[in-house]
């Protein structure tokens, strides 16, 4: 089958449904996908970026399906069912294991999505039972970009995953919504948590922490500080990003000392 993928999450989820799309968009430049996927040896053709897909070389492909989002996609729904069948995920984000289940099902990989789906939760119970003898230390997911520094709440992909393995988050993280966007360092003890994990979009651009650290506000943060991987904790969206995060969240949480 000829699969065709219009977004990070949605290529994350073919290939750990062991699908090999044909052609995807890239979340920052021109062909260049995130490390984390294992894309080795395989030729994917790019598709511009996530915001521009070029739809005439799509058309060129003849694709068999195409598998998106209403929310990046939906003003081209018309055009690209009329290319392929085309299957559309409501929501990005929080609801990626929903959206797992639904691709697989236009995949018909269906047992291959509960299998990884129970390993993820599995994983989570060995984090838990060792978050449990640490003392449930509150962990604060803190990203940088250009303009602003964001703290993902209960509504998001890194939410989510956070949720699924019953870790604790600090109250200025924990209302509902997606994110909170913070923009002067005065705000500096929202980001605050016994452990700080701080990612970077894109920081050859720019990035806002970095600035803030170079002040005296950033020497109030008491916590932990861990740096972490943008392109699987926030660029992911799927069961490979997810196992990545738990992977690291495995080893953070080892390391963090018993009070």
């Amino acid at each position: 089958m000829r699969v065709v993928v219009l977004d990070t999450g949605e290529l994350d989820i073919a290939l750990a449904l062991g699908v090999t799309p044909i052609a995807a968009t890239t979340p920052y430049q021109v062909g260049n996908f995130p490390d984390y996927l294992p894309l080795e040896g395989i030729e994917l053709i790019s598709l511009g970026v996530v915001q521009e897909p070029d739809l005439e070389r799509l058309m060129t492909l003849k694709p068999d399906l195409i598998l998106g989002s209403r929310l990046r996609h939906g003003r081209l729904y018309p055009l690209l069912s009329s290319i392929a069948p085309t299957v559309f995920t409501d929501k990005v984000g929080a609801t990626w294991a929903d959206n797992v289940r639904l691709f697989a099902k236009a995949l018909n990989r269906e047992n291959t999505a509960e299998a990884l789906l129970n390993k993820i939760d599995h994983h989570c119970q060995q984090i838990l039972a060792e978050y449990e003898i640490k003392g449930r230390p509150e962990l604060s997911i803190v990203r940088s970009l250009q303009t602003h520094i964001r703290l993902y709440l209960p509504d998001s992909f890194i939410g989510s995953v956070m949720a699924r393995c019953g870790l604790q988050r600090p109250s200025s993280q924990s209302g509902p919504g997606f994110a909170r966007r913070l923009r002067s360092p005065e705000q500096i003890d929202l980001l605050d948590g016994d452990i700080v994990l701080l990612s970077e979009y894109s920081p050859k651009q720019g990035s806002l922490a970095r600035r803030w650290q170079r002040t005296p506000f950033w020497s109030r943060l008491e916590g932990h500080l861990y740096k972490i991987d943008d392109s699987y904790w926030m660029l992911g969206i799927g069961p490979l990003a997810v196992e990545h995060i738990l992977d690291d969240l495995e080893q953070i949480i080892h390391d963090y000392p018993i009070n």
